[in-house]
């Protein structure tokens, strides 16, 4: 493994840990306290660290500023010892289900950043010839399945507020009350998310393509855009939405797992191998290191 692709690899490592967290906008009985532990060392040791991300930070001037700022205010508000939306008690994690919208605050934009650096990357690598045939088919993987995941939660989450919304209108016979308008905002906020996603994708497969013009056609129907299908409800094309999200993130994740544990694999031995070198007082192939944080864990979203 090249020096290019180590770079590569260590940064999707990252962003699987970032995309991960959105397993707690998703509603479970119980959550692996392995997986918790793991995603919160991760998501600040790369910033603590002399690691690829750090070096790509201390080089980006301000925008490295605010973007170390956002990954150290991501790790306290939804990680850290004082955090109200993951604790861990003695009977499991607990997770505060009303705080959806913090953890898309900071998930989804600190994800596109890493996801920019990778394609910039990528396409430089390009350019000088380099072979980064392996990461990228792990990068691209890893795009479809963070699409996939991150319009499941938002989805979700936008059907829950959309009938939340209606009951108290509803209950107050119509009218618009203090109640209906704070529901409207966690809408919009849903709504908003949902545009960030579609903007940032990068994808144009038709299979793609049809689960987001679902997802668009969700919110315009919510949003009085867009009349319903004839002979359709609204529990209707809310319900075939997420069936379809789901189909796509099934596929994906399964392409995902296909490819990822032999490039976090590819990494471990060249790790291994420039180590090995040091210890015999030679140059390392690539200047990888083993102080450099990573673990062959697959997605658990």
């Amino acid at each position: 493994m090249n020096q290019t692709s180590v770079v590569i690899t260590t940064l999707l490592h990252y962003n699987v840990q970032v995309r991960d967290t959105l397993e707690y906008c998703l509603r479970k009985d119980q959550y692996d306290t392995n997986l918790f532990n793991e995603k919160k060392r991760s998501i600040l040791v790369e910033v603590d660290q002399h690691t690829p991300l750090k070096n790509i930070i201390d080089n980006s001037g301000e925008n490295g500023e605010k973007l170390e700022k956002a990954i150290r205010d991501f790790y306290a508000e939804v990680y850290g010892e004082d955090s109200t939306i993951l604790h861990l008690a003695e009977e499991g994690l607990r997770v505060d289900h009303n705080q959806h919208v913090a953890i898309y605050k900071h998930v989804l934009p600190i994800h596109e950043n890493v996801n920019s650096m990778i394609v910039g990357i990528l396409n430089d690598a390009h350019s000088k010839n380099i072979d980064v045939a392996q990461v990228e088919a792990v990068q691209n993987a890893e795009e479809a399945m963070f699409r996939g995941v991150a319009f499941l939660t938002l989805v979700n989450d936008l059907n829950r507020f959309f009938d939340e919304y209606n009951k108290a209108r509803n209950e107050a016979k119509g009218e618009e009350t203090a109640a209906s308008r704070f529901i409207g905002n966690d809408i919009s906020a849903m709504i908003q998310n949902i545009n960030f996603v579609r903007a940032n994708a990068r994808l144009t497969n038709a299979v793609y393509k049809n689960m987001e013009d679902k997802v668009v056609a969700l919110t315009e129907y919510m949003t009085g855009r867009r009349d319903l299908p004839a002979g359709k409800r609204f529990p209707d094309v809310m319900r075939e939405t997420v069936e379809t999200i789901n189909l796509f993130v099934r596929d994906a994740e399964a392409a995902f797992r296909a490819v990822y544990p032999d490039c976090i694999k590819a990494l471990l031995d060249q790790v291994k191998a420039d180590d090995e070198r040091r210890a015999k007082g030679e140059k390392p192939e690539t200047g990888a290191s083993a102080t450099d944080p990573v673990d062959n864990g697959t997605p658990s979203a």
